[in-house]
């Protein structure tokens, strides 16, 4: 399936759901809001749906009150899941409508009724512009706001191996309509006095054993310096162990009590993919970022997740 297909299969239908995954990133929330002016421009009935509250440093996306955290309105004939490996990432079942899965992940796992996978892609928000441009819909600074977000989001700010000469040509054509590159990045980056007394806390539990590099956020931290247990830029943190000379896979673990969970975020620069170590619990990702959670006691979990990621390395290394 290609874009062209895409877009064909698109225009067959009337009411659309467009689904972005649950702990929304940069380039969910921008596929999201790009997808919803490829349908306005086709003239067609949609709701943008985040099960997940958005973080408040993309507020200054065009349309992002758009995106609405419960569905509403009458059952779509087509549902459009993005960014997203299954439909328990998008937080749905089918409801028996048509569903026009589009998607970048290697571990996606194929549910839709039309399936556009292109794990070569920078970000999903790429794949969604181009839809946008093979329409003809009319685009600006403001469109281009949102690709150059999720690009800048989901490349770790242009230094994970997913930066590819299409996501430079891409930035730059953005740029010539408009977008003012250092302001997103300022935006995408910048931190309170809360949240750099949060830094301070989480890089004091840095730990670094044969290549495995950890961080840690607690309850308890969240408590400390006054943040929310809702914490959203969380995962930013994972830059700091990921960059270590010699660390060959660095995880983040986040406590999430109320849920009885942990949530992991697995990061690597070194060429070990981590969308297969993620895998063995039940999550996924990308070969150099990959997610998951896990239920049980956060003590037991993170030891169950180091010990599970050395058995990987030492079986990849032999």
């Amino acid at each position: 399936m290609n874009a062209r297909e895409v877009l064909k299969e698109i225009r067959k239908g009337n009411r659309f759901l467009v689904a972005g995954h649950i702990d929304p990133d940069g380039d969910t929330i921008t596929s999201t809001l790009l997808m919803g002016r490829l349908l306005k421009h086709l003239g067609k009935g949609y709701t943008l749906y985040i099960r997940d509250s958005i973080p408040e440093k993309f507020g200054f996306l065009a349309g992002i009150g758009k995106i609405k955290q419960s569905i509403e309105g009458p059952e779509p004939d087509t549902i459009i899941t993005l960014d997203a490996p299954n439909l328990e990432r998008v937080a749905l079942s089918s409801f028996g409508s048509k569903v026009i899965n589009i998607d970048h992940h290697q571990s996606n796992e194929r549910f839709g009724d039309v399936n556009w996978l292109e794990i070569d892609r920078g970000a999903a928000c790429l794949m969604i512009f181009e839809l946008l441009r093979l329409a003809r819909a009319p685009w600006g600074s403001q469109e281009g706001e949102m690709v150059f977000t999720g690009l800048f989001t989901e490349t770790g700010g242009f230094v994970l191996p997913n930066v590819s000469a299409e996501v430079l040509r891409i930035c730059a054509d953005v740029m010539e309509h408009g977008v003012n590159a250092s302001e997103i990045a300022f935006r995408m980056t910048a931190r309170d006095e809360r949240n750099l007394a949060l830094l301070g806390e989480i890089l004091a539990t840095l730990a670094v054993d044969d290549g495995i590099a950890t961080i840690e956020l607690t309850e308890k931290m969240l408590d400390d310096v006054g943040l929310g247990h809702d914490e959203h830029d969380s995962d930013s943190f994972i830059r700091y162990p990921s960059s270590i000379p010699g660390v060959k896979v660095a995880i983040f673990f986040r406590e999430m009590r109320q849920q009885g969970m942990v949530r992991m975020s697995f990061r690597s620069l070194s060429g070990v993919d981590v969308d297969r170590v993620a895998s063995r619990f039940g999550g996924g990702g990308h070969p150099a970022a990959a997610g998951a959670k896990l239920k049980g006691s956060y003590e037991e979990v993170k030891k169950r997740v180091i010990e599970e990621t050395k058995r990987y390395l030492a079986c990849a290394e032999g």
